[in-house]
């Protein structure tokens, strides 16, 4: 090959490789650009579509006897609701405005999620009211609030509470601060011991002459009923069940035992105490 030629050829491959290294940032940047409208795309489509026109998706948690899709109609909400317009604050009131449920929370959750979450009122006693003239069971909470009327699915070992008057009451009242004590003993010792607080089928209510209030408790398995003072923890049902223990073994005809004082005086059945 001849000076020139080998000279034409050099050159020729030069301009080439010239050319080449000239493209390829231009098809770097053809390909980086395409590749950052497909994410931005994909962002716009994510953040922005979804939120906007998704359809929300509820889940519910928490809820004891109340289906979700009861829950759902509660709250208002129909499952056509968009996302980005779905108000938390004004479903949380809406549940929180039924006497169900204890608390309750709304969140939103990205990108269509919605999640509620209801703790129940659970029932500590039963207690019976007047509605047009029909007697009907109502279920009350640890707080005192009556939550439900006219269906009484509850255990049966909670105790019936008498010597209270409940006429025409309403869903969502609230029984009078001072017994609340009482329904937070009840509470306590449910949870702590069940077995317990099903040993007595009633707790009647008696007004003091000049305030307050004594408890008279009606055992399950003996008629002898025990009166004691507004006090009713633990301890004082686990006296009161050995006194019962002790009494049976006498040969008297015991109408009422009373543990108020810290001691032990009974009334015969046609005596006064």
């Amino acid at each position: 090959m001849s000076e020139s030629a080998f000279i034409d050829t050099f050159s020729a491959h030069a301009v080439s490789s010239s050319q080449e290294k000239e493209w390829k940032p231009v098809l770097l940047k053809i390909l980086s650009g395409f590749l950052l409208l497909f994410v931005l795309a994909e962002c716009a489509f994510y953040f922005v579509f979804i939120p906007m026109t998704a359809r929300i998706h509820v889940s519910v948690h928490g809820s004891i006897g109340t289906g979700s899709d009861e829950i759902r109609s509660i709250a208002g909400i129909t499952g056509q609701e968009r996302w980005i317009t779905f108000d938390t604050a004004s479903a949380a009131a809406t549940l929180a405005a039924n006497p169900l449920f204890e608390s309750v929370v709304v969140e939103k959750k990205f990108p269509d999620k919605i999640i509620v979450t209801v703790i129940p009122r659970n029932p500590v006693a039963v207690a019976f009211g007047t509605v047009n003239g029909r007697t009907v069971p109502l279920e009350i909470d640890r707080s005192g609030v009556v939550f439900r009327i006219g269906h009484c699915d509850v255990d049966t070992r909670l105790p019936l509470i008498t010597g209270l008057s409940f006429d025409q009451p309403v869903a969502g009242m609230r029984l009078h601060s001072r017994l609340k004590p009482l329904l937070k003993d009840l509470a306590e010792i449910e949870r702590n011991n069940p077995t317990l607080i099903s040993s007595i089928s009633e707790i009647k209510v008696e007004e003091k002459t000049h305030g307050g209030y004594d408890l008279v408790l009606y055992p399950v398995h003996t008629p002898v009923r025990v009166r004691t003072d507004k006090a009713l923890n633990q301890d004082r049902l686990q006296y009161m069940m050995l006194v019962l223990d002790v009494v049976q073994d006498l040969a008297l005809d015991i109408d009422e035992i009373d543990i108020r004082a810290g001691t032990v005086a009974y009334r015969l059945k046609g005596e006064q105490l």
